[in-house]
Parts: structure tokens; sequence; C-alpha cells
């Protein structure tokens, strides 16, 4: 059986804010010790990853080409910070409904209209964040961390014209952007 690539559908904040964004992921690296997140980009997930043949790329991002450009732009506030089990801390993304919205439309196009994503949805229902620590957080680094975090104040706000698909380079261990999809331009 031949091997799928990993794949994953996002959305960056743009570059001044993903700069602050790393800056706090760097702070906790070398306060906290984490540092797994600092070897994906920052982002807010709309697809977890998935497996998908290589082989039928072209299809697949054409057909996200065709979803994603009858779905117009929005923007998005990022507001403080949150937290979930003992391993996860995150920057909130105020509540959306552009964003709800566009997140249950691709997951029913990935997996019922074109059955590019066979696994269920989320566990739970989807929480829009930003992740500044994760996976290598031990039960008493998130204490530490959520410590001081949990009151930290956080604030940025900015549009969201485009979607990115991200592709899992295996012989580097990184993702990197492979396609971006621009939204619909809103009036």
């Amino acid at each position: 059986m031949k091997h799928k690539t990993l794949w994953f559908i996002a959305v960056f904040p743009p570059g001044d804010i993903a700069e602050k964004i790393r800056a706090i992921q760097h702070e906790i690296a070398d306060r906290f010790g984490p540092r797994r997140i600092l070897k994906i980009p920052v982002h807010l997930t709309l697809e977890p990853p998935f497996r998908y043949d290589e082989q039928y790329e072209s299809e697949m991002s054409a057909g996200l080409e065709k979803f994603f450009s009858t779905h117009p732009g929005f923007s998005l506030e990022l507001r403080n910070f949150g937290s979930f089990r003992d391993d996860v801390v995150f920057i909130e993304v105020a509540p959306s409904l552009p964003l709800l919205e566009l997140h249950a439309e691709l997951s029913a196009f990935l997996r019922e209209k074109t059955s590019i994503v066979t696994g269920s949805p989320w566990h739970g229902g989807y929480t829009p964040h930003i992740t500044v620590a994760n996976r290598d957080v031990t039960p008493a680094a998130h204490e530490r961390i959520w410590r001081e975090f949990n009151t930290r104040k956080f604030f940025a706000e900015f549009p969201v014209s485009d979607v990115v698909l991200l592709r899992h380079d295996e012989v580097e261990k990184m993702w990197r952007v492979h396609r971006r999809f621009p939204l619909l331009k809103s009036p």
C-alpha cells in the first residue's frame, strides 16, 4: 500500500501578528521548556491533519480552490489566552459566525462531497484557537504556564482573505505551505 501524504488546512494571521505570537511561543519555550510548537507555522486550524494520496493532489487542490472561491473573507479577533486539558495553552479566537460556518461547510465538503477526509470531525466540536504550547507540555509545566497566562492580556484583529493548504515534509519533519486559496473579496 502506498504511503499517503499528510495535509492540513489553516488560516494564517498576517506577519506582524504572527511575529507577536511566535515571540510568545519562544518565551514559553525559553522559560518553561516546551518547544514543539516552534516547528509549526503560527496558524488557526480549519481542518486538522489528514492523510490523502499525493497523486490526487491536483484534484483536491482544484476542489478546494472552487470551494473557497465562493466563501467571502471576514475578520477575526484574537483575545487573551485559554487552555485545554493539561497540555495545551492557546490564544482565544473571539466568536465568529463566518469562521464557524466556513469550518462546518469545509468539514462537510471534505467528508461528504469529496471523501478527501474519511475520519470523523473533531471530538467535542470545533473551538477555534491559535496554539502557543502543546503536546510536549508536561502537567507541571502546564500549571506554571497557565498560572502566568490565565491573566495575561492579548488582542489582535485581522482580515482573513485566504486559506492555506499545508503539506508535511516527511524528510525535514516540518509543515510547508503547499497552496493558498483566496476567499471571495468582501464588498
